[in-house]
C-alpha cells in the first residue's frame, strides 16, 4: 500500500478507530501499545520499595537524626517515618515501623521486601505531655534483620 493512497488515519466505526490500512495508523498503534507497557513498567517499580532504596533510607534517616537536637512531638515512631520519606527514597508509603515493647526499638521493612531492620535510639522516649515537645539528641543504631 503507498503512502500517498489518501487512506485517513482514523475512521468513524461507532467511535473513532486505528484505521489498519493506514501505515501511519499502524505505527500509532505499536508505539501506543508501547507507550503503555513502558508507563505500567514505570509505575510498578516506582510504587514498591526496592531493597537498596529502603537500606539506603534507614541509613540516611539515622544520620539525619543524630545530626542535630530533634523535638519529639508525637513520640520517635512518627520522627522515624517523617525523616525515612525526607530521604526522598522510595514511594515513602507501605513503610512498617513497629516499636518493640520493652525498648525505644523499632523494626522498619517495607511491603513486598524481606528485608527488615533494626533502630535503635537512645535516650529513651520522654513522656508525652499535653502542651510541650521536649528536645532530644538522639543516638541511632541500625542493624539488619529483627530487633
Amino acid at each position: 500500500m503507498a503512502w500517498g493512497d489518501g487512506e485517513p488515519v482514523f475512521v468513524r466505526r461507532g467511535r473513532w478507530v486505528y484505521n489498519t490500512r493506514n501505515p501511519v495508523a499502524r505505527m500509532l498503534m505499536f508505539a501506543t501499545v508501547a507507550g503503555l507497557v513502558g508507563f505500567y513498567l514505570y509505575v510498578s517499580d516506582t510504587s514498591q520499595w526496592s531493597e537498596t532504596e529502603l537500606r539506603d533510607a534507614v541509613h540516611e534517616a539515622a544520620r539525619d537524626l543524630e545530626a542535630q537536637p530533634q523535638r519529639v512531638h508525637l513520640g520517635y515512631e512518627s520522627m522515624i517515618r517523617d525523616a525515612i520519606r525526607a530521604t526522598g527514597e522510595g514511594p515513602g508509603y507501605d513503610l512498617d515501623i513497629s516499636p518493640s515493647p520493652t525498648e525505644d526499638n523499632f523494626e522498619i521493612s517495607a511491603a513486598f521486601l524481606s528485608e527488615t531492620f533494626c533502630m535503635r535510639l537512645t535516650p529513651p522516649e520522654p513522656p508525652r505531655t499535653w502542651g510541650t515537645t521536649d528536645t532530644v539528641s538522639l543516638t541511632v543504631r541500625v542493624s539488619e534483620g529483627r530487633c
